[in-house]
């Protein structure tokens, strides 16, 4: 059974009791983040200063890991024969991981400072040639990630993310994470435009994130459909769900979700107002209730006419008898009104005969029996 939307993403940092112990560990996390901050300030220096060499990279790789608490374990090797590396989307580090243990470019849509992003093992994406794609890093294999944007591991993502067009024999790599107190990533929507600097700066608070990459064997190109097939090696590695969603689509439900959520509470209140006010259309009501979040105050703005309405054509059936309670609305234009009737009667006596007007509805459609 497939997992629902809501099941691969991570909506809260904190997990249970997690946030409590953290607390606990909070003032070595504010110690550990000045001396991370202090490497960061060297690695930025030494990027400026240093060559572009295989050697000066890898120990800059190594120095971004000490200076975000990185530690990377790996299982399997990487084939040489492989220029090309897909992966799962975990975290926003995972260019980094994977830069450390197999001397990675990973291409990202986001926009980084230089020395950052190198770094980091990030290449913009749309800096490469769709056909001589490895003509500016011709020793450097590629990782990949066309999940598009990380979840909670549960699931792999449907591919959608190819930058060019693969043709080589590609190296499936499976990535978990691990931290103690605080999850690696909440998810949002971002992810495929920017780089997500919150989460970066929980790496420089938290005591450790324990990458594990293990490289499993590499497929052949030509054989059918290289990304199900990825997708496929992964997700049995990690022993999860392979899901049909897209990260586009994953996100686009749960604003879907949430929006509705949001509404649910000012609609319930919109047919209070509506069971006073039968003439008054629904969407004019929620429209006032949004500036007003009050149902008295709303049924107010409509009786006095400070908000103006169009009223809705009366349902067709039988009409009320002459004994029947009624009530005589005021113009809905703001203006005086002109009859002695109207002028006497008071607000809350307008009030409470139009609520006995939909008390006497509702008895009546729904046949109770009520003295």
């Amino acid at each position: 059974m497939a997992l629902a939307a809501e099941k691969l993403i991570n909506k809260e940092r904190f997990n249970g009791e997690n946030a409590l112990q953290f607390l606990l560990y909070l003032p070595i996390g504010v110690i550990l983040m000045v001396i991370r901050i202090f490497l960061g300030v060297i690695l930025w220096i030494a990027s400026i200063i240093l060559p572009n060499k295989w050697a000066v990279s890898h120990m800059l790789t190594t120095l971004a890991c000490w200076t975000f608490g990185v530690y990377v374990k790996l299982k399997g090797q990487r084939d040489p024969r492989c220029s090309v590396l897909v992966a799962n989307y975990v975290t926003c580090f995972d260019s980094l991981a994977a830069a450390h243990v197999f001397g990675t470019i990973s291409l990202k849509r986001w926009k980084l400072p230089p020395f950052f992003a190198s770094t980091l093992g990030i290449k913009n994406a749309s800096q490469f040639s769709k056909k001589q794609h490895f003509s500016e890093v011709p020793t450097k294999p590629v990782l990949i990630q066309p999940e598009s944007g990380p979840t909670n591991g549960k699931a792999v993502l449907r591919f959608t993310d190819w930058p060019f067009q693969i043709k080589s024999n590609v190296q499936p790599v499976a990535i978990t994470v691990e931290r103690a107190f605080t999850r690696a990533t909440v998810q949002r929507r971002q992810y495929s435009a920017r780089f997500p600097w919150r989460d970066a700066a929980w790496f420089l608070l938290s005591p450790a994130t324990v990458y594990t990459l293990h490289a499993l064997p590499p497929l052949r190109w030509d054989a059918g459909d290289v990304g199900d097939r990825c997708r496929a090696a992964v997700a049995e590695a990690l022993q999860v769900e392979v899901s049909e969603l897209t990260w586009d689509e994953l996100f686009a439900g749960r604003r879907v979700r949430a929006v509705a959520d949001r509404a649910a509470p000012l609609v319930r209140l919109g047919n209070q107002v509506k069971e006073v006010l039968p003439a008054v259309p629904l969407k004019t009501i929620l429209q006032d209730l949004e500036r007003t979040g009050s149902v008295d105050m709303t049924i107010t703005n409509f009786l006095e006419g400070v908000t103006p309405y169009v009223p809705e054509d009366a349902a067709p059936g039988p009409q009320p008898g002459p004994s029947a309670p009624r009530y005589v609305a005021p113009p809905p234009t703001g203006t005086f009104p002109k009859t002695a009737k109207e002028r006497q009667l008071s607000f809350e006596e307008r009030k409470a005969q139009m609520i006995a007007e939909a008390r006497r509805r509702y008895i009546e459609k729904h046949g109770l029996n009520v003295t």
